[in-house]
């Protein structure tokens, strides 16, 4: 019989995010995945800390604090954290209409922002197809994560720092604290901790189905890496994101951008697209994506989507090498109105998700509310 304080179920970055505060909280904590190492959403993504795309408040707030603790780990972790700014492309007069007015309000200091005439974006990102632009908003206030490596070397950190304990390929099969049953044997713990991303049909799925939490599957892709001396630099997007992020919820001319996207882009809003394109460590390019919400079910991946993705990429910037290397589904857990969920579906049980699909712009900060009340 293994005995803790806590048990984490689920080492994606919600779960290693509750591991590291409730260490630093005192607790001897095991994390429990069923998977070898971390496979979800946690390293299926952009890797980015995306505070470009809250809106000012509790919002822009947790995401700076989930920053500092990022910046904190990253050096001691031994995984690449870097300020790669984000650039927003206007390529309409809807979707310039909409940055100059979000140039002109209160959120454009709290987001690091400023205007970029279409003459000036080489000094940005050389690699954009600036003869189709009409000018763009850069925002300081991103950051990019190496992805691929943070959870795995987060792991290891929190191990050999804070003896958190990890029993991965190990699956979950009662909740039932203080006990804990699974295919690696039997646990005790006064609290545990679901933080399983969309996987949540296994343990306690009335309960998750009352609180009307979702699936969102995305399809994403990457390239080979691209020549050396080419280099993209900051987080790239377009109209499509403007029109799903917060940030520019509030500008009047959104109405605008959205009536004209419904006019131009309906296929992309069918599938929930919206573009970003980012640079990874090893020079290849992550691009995506799209959103489909279900019941977790793995849907088909669809070749149309991929084709609407790579033709919204290459209107934005031109890639010197857009081989495609690699194409994988993501998942996350989705709430409507929501960027996070978080209940008690049994006695000395807590299930956290971030709903939203930005779990490591907001994951520390989600976790530390969450242990903090669990010791207080």
């Amino acid at each position: 019989m293994k005995q803790f304080d806590l048990v984490i179920v689920g080492a994606g970055i919600i779960g290693l995010a509750h591991a590291f505060h409730a260490s630093q909280a005192g607790l001897n904590v095991a994390v429990i995945d069923r998977s070898p190492n971390a496979l979800g959403a946690s390293v299926r993504n952009f890797g980015m800390l995306a505070l470009n795309a809250q809106a000012p408040g509790s919002q822009l707030s947790s995401a700076h604090k989930s920053l500092r603790y990022w910046q904190a780990i990253a050096p001691q972790a031994g995984f690449e954290l870097r300020q790669s700014g984000c650039i927003f492309v206007a390529r309409a007069p809807e979707e310039m209409a909409v940055l100059q007015e979000f140039a002109q309000s209160a959120k454009m200091a709290a987001h690091g922002a400023h205007l970029v005439a279409s003459e000036d974006l080489g000094r940005y990102c050389p690699a954009l197809n600036a003869d189709r632009a009409l000018g763009a908003l850069f925002s300081a206030e991103t950051w990019k994560v190496d992805q691929r490596q943070a959870n795995a070397k987060m792991a290891a950190w929190l191990q050999q720092k804070y003896d958190v304990s990890f029993y991965f390929s190990t699956e979950v099969q009662e909740v039932s604290p203080p006990h804990i049953s699974t295919s690696a044997g039997n646990f005790t713990a006064n609290h545990v901790v679901l933080c399983g991303g969309d996987e949540f049909a296994s343990l306690f799925p009335d309960a998750f189905a009352a609180n009307g939490v979702k699936s969102c599957q995305l399809q994403m892709m990457r390239t080979h890496p691209q020549p050396k001396e080419w280099r993209l630099q900051p987080f790239v997007m377009g109209g499509l994101s403007m029109s799903r992020y917060s940030a520019f919820s509030s500008c009047p001319s959104l109405k605008d951008l959205l009536t004209m996207q419904a006019q131009r882009f309906q296929p992309h809003i069918d599938h929930g697209i919206h573009v970003i394109i980012a640079q990874e460590p090893d020079g290849s390019i992550t691009i995506g994506d799209s959103h489909a919400y279900g019941d977790g079910r793995i849907l088909a991946r669809s070749s149309e989507v991929d084709a609407l993705i790579l033709a919204e990429a290459a209107d934005l910037v031109h890639l010197a090498e857009p081989q495609i290397a690699e194409r994988w589904l993501g998942h996350y857990a989705y709430l409507p109105n929501a960027t996070s969920l978080v209940f008690s579906p049994a006695d000395g049980v807590t299930a956290v998700n971030q709903t939203s699909g930005q779990g490591m712009t907001h994951g520390f900060s989600i976790a530390k509310d969450v242990i903090a009340d669990m010791v207080r």
